[in-house]
């Protein structure tokens, strides 16, 4: 194997220190080439440059301009610029860079310590700084331009061409017109996203030494949340199944062919319609949704209807409805201990309503620029995958997902002769696979790593034993006991029965619905504003995330007790 990857870019000389924290739960795989191309390379990057401009924390001429250091490549791998973090904390009031370490980096032994170097303090910028911080504070609803941003690219979508008429190079056009959009959207998705930890955090010093289940009590059910509506349309649908003879059958049948046996029945043709509504509502959400080479719902159906099929076996009590009622009954009795706790402190309670109030607004905005974003990398996907159909059926590539694997550079001289390229491609999945097989760095500081000292990713480690704690990261406040179900595929539920508790290596809107049957969550990769704790809190599930090794360690059909306060999952009984 090569020393370095088609992809990879050159570590910063002014931020060298690079972390995978937190960039592992949103690439946790090698980002396809045409992906990083399409949607990283200038969209992501310099959309992220906008948004921490915009917050006042650093200034355009700090960072390379044509390939901003606050995220990189390296390996195949998605890298966040920790040296940047750390001076984000060091030149926002009341934060450290050791703050910032704790935050995001926890205590992993790669990371180097932190050393000031001139230019870490800019006094000048505390000003602007602030400004964002007193607009995130006084910011009582989500601001009309998120509503437009949204109408923008859901316009885009509506008009979209039959891609199945489009020429080859209306295809690549197609996408390529979109990149800007990119930039555009990732922008304030990164503002919202930096700034969605305020109203925990407030909250958090207020009230968590008194409890520490009160702080994620306080913003459960919160309501607003775009990564909700999917698993709610899913439960109709699954409901809808539950009501016809045929459609048990269908599905009892298993869900490979059966989109086919669904079309042999009047209930099934039905049916058909309305999932196929839901994936044109939907259809941009799915696995490891920041690769524009994701098989998102709309491009393997397949994955939804596995959803579909263990929801069905939950009853009425686990509908997302009542799961959401019960998480705002819940939030509305904390804040309601809370207030008798600080009854005529009404420094206190102001400090309660300003975080509530952010919590309600950024973690909402969070997600509402996400899906944003989601839908964009979407209809740039689309047409990518359709051009990869066709080759596919001329015998070029493999399958239509090998399109990713060639650079945005070469896809003019690609559908001008497309056999000529067939055994770079070959070559090159051959080089991509290898890539997955390779143990990432945490920590890269200053030099990458060749490819070949990385080294191959770890066998599993032993199962735990019976009475051993594994310790996580507090998500959704809860604790629950129930047997473990170890699922490494959305797509692939392997029997999730209601009541069970799921355990995942990484959690994103396609595993979404099966949170619904499941009594608990444990995740391996994931942080306190992850989309997992986020979606376990929405719908009142107790929630452990960042669970290292979780998926070895938690033997499948044990049970466990997960503490989602105190970010602990016990091993209660092995299995039989």
């Amino acid at each position: 194997m090569d020393d370095r990857w088609i992809t990879d870019w050159e570590p910063s000389e002014r931020f060298p220190v690079y972390t995978r924290a937190n960039a592992g739960e949103i690439l946790p795989n090698p980002v396809s080439p045409l992906g990083w191309d399409l949607i990283w390379e200038e969209g992501v990057s310099k959309g992220w440059a906008d948004g921490a401009h915009r917050q006042g924390v650093f200034t355009p001429d700090e960072s390379n301009p044509d390939q901003p250091d606050y995220i990189a490549c390296f390996g195949g791998y998605l890298y966040l610029n920790a040296s940047m973090i750390r001076i984000n904390g060091e030149r926002t009031p009341g934060l450290s860079a050791e703050a910032m370490d704790a935050a995001f980096l926890g205590n992993h032994p790669d990371v180097p310590p932190y050393i000031a170097q001139e230019g870490d303090q800019r006094p000048e910028l505390t000003e602007k700084i602030e400004e964002v911080q007193a607009w995130v504070m006084s910011l009582e609803e989500l601001p009309e331009e998120l509503a437009e941003d949204r109408e923008k690219i859901l316009s885009i979508r509506s008009q979209r061409p039959d891609l199945s008429t489009a020429s080859d190079a209306e295809l690549v056009a197609r996408a390529r017109s979109l990149k800007p959009l990119v930039r555009e959207f990732f922008e304030p998705y990164q503002v919202y996203g930096t700034m969605s930890a305020t109203g925990p955090t407030v909250l958090g010093a207020l009230c968590g030494e008194i409890d520490p289940a009160l702080p994620g009590r306080l913003i459960s059910g919160l309501g607003g949340i775009d990564s909700a509506p999917p698993s709610i349309d899913m439960w109709q649908l699954s409901r809808q199944v539950n009501a016809s003879e045929d459609l048990i059958a269908a599905f009892d049948a298993g869900v490979s062919g059966l989109m086919e046996r669904l079309s042999n029945s009047e209930s099934g043709i039905a049916f058909l319609n309305d999932f196929l509504s839901f994936l044109a509502e939907h259809g941009a959400r799915g696995p490891y949704e920041w690769d524009a080479a994701s098989e998102t719902w709309e491009v393997k159906p397949e994955s939804a209807l596995a959803a579909i099929d263990a929801m069905r076996h939950a009853d009425e009590s686990l509908s997302p409805t009542n799961r959401h009622a019960a998480a705002v009954a819940d939030r509305e009795a904390a804040e309601q201990e809370v207030r008798e706790i600080f009854a005529g402190n009404d420094e206190a309670l102001a400090t309660l309503d300003l975080g509530m109030r952010t919590a309600r607004v950024f973690i909402a905005g969070r997600e509402r620029t996400k899906l944003t974003s989601m839908l964009t990398n979407h209809e740039i996907r689309l047409p990518m995958y359709e051009l990869g159909r066709r080759m596919t059926e001329r015998g070029v590539l493999s399958t239509p997902r090998d399109i990713f694997l060639l650079r945005d550079a070469e896809l003019d001289s690609f559908i001008d002769d497309p056999e000529q390229m067939a055994d770079l491609i070959q070559r090159r999945s051959e080089g991509f696979a290898a890539l997955s097989t390779l143990q990432d760095p945490f920590i890269v500081d200053g030099v990458v790593p060749p490819l070949s000292d990385w080294g191959e990713r770890g066998i599993p480690s032993q199962p735990a034993d019976a009475g051993e704690e594994l310790a996580g990261v507090p998500g959704s406040p809860g604790i629950v006991t129930g047997k473990a179900r170890v699922i490494t595929d959305p797509s692939d539920p392997q029997g999730l029965e209601p009541g069970e508790i799921l355990v995942a290596p990484i959690t994103d809107p396609s595993w979404t619905p099966l949170f619904i049957p499941a009594a608990g969550v444990v995740v391996e990769v994931g942080a306190p504003l992850s989309h997992s704790v986020i979606v376990s809190r929405e719908f009142g599930i107790p929630c452990v995330t960042g669970v290292f090794e979780a998926v070895s360690k938690i033997p499948n059909g044990a049970i466990i007790s997960v503490n989602g306060v105190t970010g602990t999952v016990t091993i209660a009984e092995l299995p039989e």
